[in-house]
This record gives structure tokens, C-alpha cells and sequence, in this order.
């Protein structure tokens, strides 16, 4: 038998209240209320997107370990009252992540350059020590990218 499109709708009702039942039982064991993780996080979403529950919780645990380590951090420091300061210097590894990384991919693009200025040395050396190669400098630098390609 059909349904009719009211006790569709009353079904997905009972079913959202139910989902939403569940969802408050399982914030109570969760650090921070959910709806507010998830505000949060659709709010940096530029596209229109549906979190399933279990990244909902991932997240919202996530933070609350993020929150726990920097005030385990906090709570080495000698002082009774703890100010701004204390915080900044707990949380700071986690506000400079996005500062390492642009640090790293720099590094990387630096012993890239170097390393194609060292191919080319090379090529050069092995042309002077052997100059009756008929290869180019340039077809030699470029055999020699392939073969270091090949052999990582």
C-alpha cells in the first residue's frame, strides 16, 4: 500500500525528531554542543554541502582535544591566574601551522632550484671529461632528470 504524501511527510518528521533524539544523546558526551560545531563549519563551507554525523562528531571531538592539550599546556605555567598571554603562548602551535607550511613549501622550492642547478653542473663536468659525447648539454641534463626520476 501507498502512503499519501501527508503521512510521507508525518514519517519524515517522526524520523528527523528521532535522528535529532539520537544526535542529543550523543552531544552529552561530546565537549561542545554539535549544532554549534556544525554552524561553524558550514559557515567556511563555500559550497552547499551535507555532513554526515560521524565528521560532525570527529570534528567537535577534534576541538575538544585541541581545548584540552592547550590547557594542559596552560597548567605548567607558575602563575594563579592565568591572563591572554599564557593562552596565546599555549595555542601558538596551532595558530602557526598554516605559517609552517607556507615555510616548507619555500624550503621545497628552493632545493628543487638547486637541485636543477646541480644537474646541470653535472652535465657540464661530464661534457668537459668526456667530449666526444654527441649529446647536448641540454639532451644530457634532461637524460639525467629521467634517470633520477626513474630511480626514486
Amino acid at each position: 500500500m501507498e502512503m499519501t504524501q501527508e503521512a510521507q511527510a508525518s514519517q519524515q518528521l517522526v524520523e528527523a525528531i528521532e535522528e535529532n533524539e539520537v544526535e542529543d544523546d550523543e552531544s552529552e558526551h561530546l565537549p561542545f554542543p554539535n549544532a554549534r560545531v556544525v554552524r561553524i563549519i558550514k559557515g567556511n563551507l563555500k559550497k552547499e554541502h551535507q555532513l554526515k554525523r560521524d565528521v560532525k562528531v570527529a570534528a567537535n571531538i577534534l576541538v575538544g582535544e585541541i581545548l584540552a592539550d592547550i590547557a594542559q599546556s596552560m597548567d605548567n605555567e607558575e602563575y594563579f591566574t592565568l591572563s591572554i598571554e599564557h593562552f596565546n603562548r599555549a595555542a601558538r602551535k596551532y595558530r602557526e601551522i598554516a605559517l609552517n607550511q607556507k615555510r616548507i613549501r619555500r624550503i621545497q622550492k628552493v632545493l628543487e632550484k638547486q637541485r636543477a642547478e646541480l644537474d646541470e653542473i653535472v652535465t657540464e663536468i661530464e661534457l668537459e671529461a668526456n667530449p666526444e659525447s654527441p649529446l647536448t648539454p641540454g639532451q644530457m641534463a634532461s637524460m639525467d632528470a629521467r634517470q633520477s626520476t626513474q630511480t626514486v
